[in-house]
């Protein structure tokens, strides 16, 4: 009884230490990025970003809430710096300038992970899209893109974001597979997106 509590506590002290050099590591990637660096990923446009959200091979993943506001408002909340911080360990979206355009470059800022985006497509108060264009995480996915699409309803607008990703391993299995368990996630984060409004 005595080796099976010392081999649990063994375990339990690796399995902390193996935790804490992950965690470490996640960090020091992130920071590449908030530095201007990171790990570059495929840049795409618009006609490859609808490609890719109707790619088999990839993971992609929706989710949608409706607001009691009209487009405008949630268009212009989506673009503010911070947007997203509600959420645990998320620092929150931030844009390199005040140009809010096309082309525009914005960094999403987490503790263990970041990336830099570029707006693809801005029509006011119905549609935004974004392609990678720097990740923090090394190896795992050779593009992706977020596209957020507004619409308007009688009661205010319903939103609905799409989290698309290329994987460089494994594009063989059913990722789409994985999307309801993601879902909830993103449904939790896009509800904090009433605080901005």
């Amino acid at each position: 009884m005595l080796t099976i509590i010392i081999i649990v506590a063994v375990l339990v002290v690796l399995g902390a230490i193996a935790a804490g050099i992950t965690a470490f590591l996640l960090r020091g990637w992130a920071k590449g990025v908030l530095a201007g660096g990171g790990f570059t990923v495929d840049r795409l446009d618009a006609e490859q970003i609808d490609a890719l959200l109707g790619e088999r091979r990839a993971f992609i993943v929706t989710a949608r809430r409706e607001f009691p506001y009209p487009p405008h408002k949630i268009f212009d909340a989506l673009q503010l710096n911070g947007t997203f911080s509600w959420i645990p360990l998320v620092n929150g979206v931030r844009y390199r300038d005040d140009y809010r355009r096309e082309g525009a470059l914005r960094t999403f800022d987490g503790t263990l992970f970041a990336c830099e985006e570029k707006i693809v497509t801005m029509a006011p108060n119905r549609r935004l899209t974004a392609t990678g264009t720097n990740l923090s995480i090394p190896f795992a996915v050779t593009a992706f893109a977020e596209d957020y699409q507004l619409t308007e309803t009688e009661g205010g607008t319903l939103l609905a974001w799409t989290i698309a990703v290329r994987p460089r391993f494994g594009g063989f299995l059913p990722l789409r597979w994985a999307a309801p368990l993601i879902r909830p996630f993103l449904t939790l984060g896009i509800r904090g997106l009433a605080t901005r409004v």
